[in-house]
Order: C-alpha cells, then sequence, then structure tokens
C-alpha cells in the first residue's frame, strides 16, 4: 500500500513521564514514519500522539506502542478527567496523501485484528469501521468510561466489543479503531473563570447530543491551569469531526458570547495538534470577509501551497 496515513492514537497516560517517554519512544527513529508531536496532559492523565507514515511503517510502530502502553498502564489504578476505555484509548487513522479511505479503512480492520491477536484486548470499531450506525463516533462506546463499560459490557449485549469476548482486558481495558475521512480537530477555548458550573453549562450548548453542533460529539468543561499565564480556568474542550462543514470560529464565537452573559471572557484558542490548513483559511476568510476581485474567494487556487503540491505529484 503506497500513500501517506495520518494517525492521532491517544494513550490514558499523562502525569507519569517516564511511562509517556517509553510510549513515545516507538514511534521515534523509524524510516518512513514522522512523529509530528505529542502533548501528554496531567489534568486529563491522556497522552494524544499525531504521526504520519507510510502504511507499514506506522502500522508496526502503533503496534509496539500499543504494547508498550498496555504494559506500563493499568486501568484500575488510572483516573483521568479524559473519557476513557482503555490504556489506548483511541487509535484513528486519515487519508494524508496518495491513498483512499477504502484503503485506510482496510488498514484499520487489520490492525485491530492484530492488536487483539498480539495483546488480546478486545477491539470496538469506530467511523468508517463501524459496526453499527451509533459506533461511528466515539459517545456510545465510551458510555460509562472505562469504569462503566468495565461493569455492563458481560451483561448488557449491545455494549460487547467486536472483536474479543464480553470482558475488557483485566489492566488494559479496551481500545477503539476506526478510519476516518476527515481529519478530527480538536479545539479549546480557554475561559477566565474557576467555575466548572459555568463552563459544563457552557459546553452541553455546543455538545451535539445536547442541542448543540451534530459533528461535535465530545465536550467537556474542566478545570485547568492556563500554561502561558499559570492562571486557575476552565477550558471547554471540543472534539469537531467535520471541522469545515463546523467551522471553529463559529464554535468559538457562540463559545464567546454565551461566555459573555455570565461575565466571563476567553483567555484563549486552543488548536491540540495539528489541523488542516483549508480549516484555518475558512476562519481567516470568515473574519476577513475573503472575496477574490472577480468572485467568490477560492482555496485550492488562491494558496500558493497547493500550486506548488499540484506540480511535485506531477514530478
Amino acid at each position: 500500500m503506497s500513500g501517506y496515513i495520518l494517525s492521532d492514537p491517544n494513550f490514558s497516560a499523562g502525569k507519569d513521564k517516564d511511562v509517556v517517554e517509553k510510549i513515545v519512544a516507538k514511534f521515534r527513529d523509524r524510516p518512513s514514519l514522522k512523529l509530528i508531536g505529542y502533548e501528554p496532559d496531567p489534568d486529563f492523565d491522556r497522552l494524544p500522539i499525531e504521526v504520519l507514515g507510510r502504511p507499514e511503517a506506522l502500522r508496526e510502530a502503533i503496534l509496539d506502542a500499543a504494547g508498550e502502553a498496555y504494559k506500563l498502564i493499568d486501568m484500575e489504578k488510572q483516573h483521568g478527567h479524559h473519557p476513557r476505555i482503555g490504556a489506548v484509548d483511541t487509535i484513528e487513522v486519515y487519508p494524508a496523501r496518495n491513498i483512499t479511505i477504502d484503503q485506510c479503512r482496510d488498514f484499520a480492520e487489520e490492525l485491530g485484528k492484530e492488536i487483539y491477536k498480539r495483546y488480546n484486548v478486545p477491539i470496538f470499531f469506530t467511523g468508517k469501521n463501524a459496526r453499527r450506525p451509533d459506533r461511528e463516533g466515539l459517545t456510545v462506546i465510551r458510555k460509562g468510561n472505562y469504569e462503566g463499560l468495565r461493569d455492563s459490557v458481560s451483561k448488557d449485549p449491545s455494549r460487547a466489543p467486536d472483536i474479543g469476548p464480553a470482558k475488557l482486558h483485566p489492566t488494559a481495558g479496551a481500545t477503539i479503531v476506526g478510519a476516518l475521512e476527515q481529519h478530527d480537530a480538536y479545539f479549546n477555548v480557554v475561559l477566565d473563570t474557576t467555575d466548572v458550573a459555568i463552563a459544563r453549562k457552557l459546553a452541553s450548548y455546543v455538545r451535539g447530543r445536547t442541542g448543540g453542533f451534530t459533528n461535535i460529539q465530545g465536550v467537556i468543561g474542566l478545570p485547568q491551569t492556563h500554561r502561558r499565564t499559570g492562571k486557575s480556568c476552565v477550558a471547554i474542550s471540543c472534539e469537531i469531526s467535520n471541522p469545515l462543514q463546523t467551522p471553529i470560529h463559529r464554535v468559538y464565537n457562540l463559545l464567546r458570547d454565551e461566555a459573555a452573559r455570565y461575565g466571563v471572557n476567553v483567555i484563549s484558542g486552543q488548536i491540540c495538534g495539528t489541523i488542516g490548513a483549508e480549516v484555518l483559511v475558512q476562519t481567516a476568510e470568515w473574519y476577513l470577509k475573503l472575496e477574490a476581485i472577480n468572485g467568490p474567494w477560492d482555496y485550492k487556487s488562491q494558496i500558493l501551497e497547493n500550486h506548488l503540491l499540484d506540480l511535485e505529484a506531477q514530478t
């Protein structure tokens, strides 16, 4: 399989630096693979990693990192604020260049099977690999978090994994695997208040199942320390599944305006990991009211780098 796949596996470790580095090490110094970055979060006790590579190189790196995480993380002792069901919570993959979503779906399918074969950790498929419509997103799979799934999976057939028996691994839990057409945007809006009740109320305004945006499933309002200023604050953390359809400026504007009703200001917007260039340009287009001289603004034809990429693809 040629082309490049992007992946952002999320591990349930953000406090222990030694554990973090041992997991991240599995992505370092590998041919045909680029470790884009990683952002351990001690408040969430979570480690999101972004990596880009050729399919075979990416597959082996993810399998090695998963094995390390399963060995080092005990979900019976892990307690983070972020929703999670296992030591390796999610492994989502996206077509990056010269590869189709169908190829990514096949990649995720084989990856899930191999994880179970090697490590005996049950697998839930999501995105394009979902066996049921309600598992195309993460909310239903993660209902009740690790503890809730652990206690109900053997009793409720609707909660059974797609690969493996109706029980979790005793320390590693379960893992969610799937291919998605577009990389999610992980976007936080940080507020200058410590009132968690306000944060949770605002989160409900943008969460799809509570009346917000249908493309936003994961939204939480949690206390944290703003890393640039050191201020105590709260953050509305949004997982936007199609940021071109639900642009980040629309989410930001709604949260800013609703927060103002409570006398709360925005400290910053935060992008976690990478984001597609068109997503940010779309925000610039809205704020600057962009248009071309002879018609509407066109991202594909008016961004220089797009033409350079086209030329590179021809050579």
